[in-house]
């Protein structure tokens, strides 16, 4: 059995120090390399093999169209480490904002909390969180993409579908803002591409990823 760390291309293309630093911290802690792209690298999964992600969608590509027998998420595995060095914020407040993509994997939501809370964040919930959200940015703000669809169908096709509402550019600009007038700390922790582009886009201060 062997595993494979999945660090998200548009985490590394939009955070390209941050990533360094994660794949440098999951080679030390776990012995585990970076994979490449879920969608290609996917294949290179044996029966029995762990996938370990840092995005939602690359989650849900991995537990369709690959032969991995777990997958599991990075702050899951940060939030088991005794010895990780979180920063003090001092009991700031800041939103937890849920994804779609994750809308039922609790103990992921439960660990981004765990996370916030040992980084002394003082944690406020939306009235739409955990298993209520249905908030996924632009994700569902235009057609479903075509390889999301046919790499993660059950999710995005037939749990999904209804959930696709496009609109333009403008609109969803205007979406996002209203979304964030209803947030009341400057700061939002987010966990996926999606919800961190459309928080940001909505005016609050630049979310934790």
């Amino acid at each position: 059995m062997a595993a494979f760390f999945f660090p998200s291309c548009k985490s590394k293309a939009d955070y390209p120090e941050a990533s360094a630093r994660l794949a440098a911290y999951v080679k030390a802690r776990f012995g585990i390399d970076p994979a490449g792209c879920c969608r290609t690298d996917r294949k290179r999964l044996a029966p029995g093999d762990e996938a370990l992600v840092v995005c939602n969608n690359c989650a849900a590509i991995l537990e369709e169209s690959s032969e991995a027998g777990r997958i599991g998420f990075v702050w899951n595995a940060i939030d088991a480490d005794p010895s990780f060095p979180f920063p003090d914020y001092g009991g700031e407040a800041i939103t937890v904002q849920d994804c779609w993509i994750a809308v039922e994997r609790r103990s992921v939501q439960d660990a981004v909390r765990s996370l916030l809370a040992k980084m002394n964040f003082r944690i406020c919930e939306l009235a739409e969180h955990h298993e209520r959200t249905r908030f996924c940015g632009v994700n569902l703000l235009q057609k479903c993409n075509p390889s999301n669809a046919k790499l993660a169908p059950r999710r995005y096709v037939e749990q999904g579908a209804e959930m696709f509402t496009p609109m333009s550019p403008e609109a969803q600009k205007a979406r996002f803002r209203r979304h964030c007038s209803q947030i009341g700390t400057e700061r939002v922790a987010c966990y996926g591409k999606f919800c961190t582009d459309a928080v940001n886009t909505g005016g609050k201060r630049p979310p934790i990823c």
